[in-house]
Formats: structure tokens, sequence, C-alpha cells
């Protein structure tokens, strides 16, 4: 038997090579054989959940907006939509990115200033889709992190 291959798309495959492998005492390829026939049936439940979800997304006006955010996408657009209670309810779009834990601890004393890490507060899967979405660039394939934007552009003349 070869070594495993990685990926998603190679168990299927490492499976069937698996159930013919000799080598492999019978208990062990009943047990491979369960776990295989338990991940078709969870790829093929998935596929019915993402099948919903796009409908869902489809369907509300309010993801449908947010899903032209360069790097929100249906997938951040859906959880925002389903996660965030009423938007009026928050003074800023920094208490929002607080709410979500996207904004740093403050440790300010006497009028110094002073930001820390990212606090975890907050709902961490809605946060972990968000900071993903932002991190893969814009729809047109140009990636740009914010360190890469000229200083000339990220900073208003006075």
């Amino acid at each position: 038997m070869s070594p495993a291959a990685k990926g998603v798309d190679k168990i299927e495959p490492l499976l069937a090579e698996l159930a013919q492998d000799a080598s492999l005492p019978a208990l062990a390829r009943e047990l491979f054989a369960l776990q295989g026939r338990e991940y078709a049936q969870l790829q093929v439940e998935l596929k019915a959940i993402e099948i919903k979800l796009r409908a869902w997304h489809r369907a509300n006006a309010d993801s449908r907006r947010l899903a032209k955010i360069p790097g929100v996408g249906p997938i951040g657009a859906t959880s925002l939509v389903m996660k965030t209670p009423d938007p009026r309810a928050f003074a800023s779009a920094r208490h929002f990115a607080a709410w979500i834990g996207l904004t740093p601890k403050d440790h300010s004393t006497a009028g110094k200033t002073r930001l820390g890490k990212i606090t975890r507060a907050g709902d961490e899967r809605l946060r972990s889709v968000l900071v993903a979405g932002g991190d893969r660039g814009d729809p047109a394939g140009h990636a740009r992190s914010w360190s890469s934007i000229p200083l000339a552009e990220s900073v208003p003349s006075q």
C-alpha cells in the first residue's frame, strides 16, 4: 500500500484501497468501511444543509447586500444576518466590532491610550468567518493586506 495522500478528495480512493488490502486485519477493514459509509452520509447531509443556506441567503435582502462587501461573501453574510441582533442596538460600528470581538483590549490610564491584543470576546465562529473572508482579498483576486497599501493611499490628505 502506498503512503496515504492528503486531502478530502483522497478519502474515497484511500478507503477503496484499504478495503482491498489483505495485509490489514478483517476487523480494521470493516471499521474503515463503517467510517467510510458514515463519511458518505455526512457529505449528503452537508450538501442538503448547504442548499438550504444558499436558498435562505438568496431570499434575504440583508444577506445579499452584505455579500457584496469584498471578503464577506455568502457564508459571512448569512452568518452575520443570522447571529447579529438588531443593528440599531449598536451606537456605532466600533460597538458592533467590540460585540463581535474585533477591537483591541483597552489598557489606557491617565489619558494615555494603550491598546492591547484583540480580545476573545464575542462570537468566535462569526469572528473567524469574517477574519478568514477578509484575509482572502478582493473578488478579482488582488490580495491586499492593510500593510501592502501605500501610506499615501491609507492616510487622507489634510
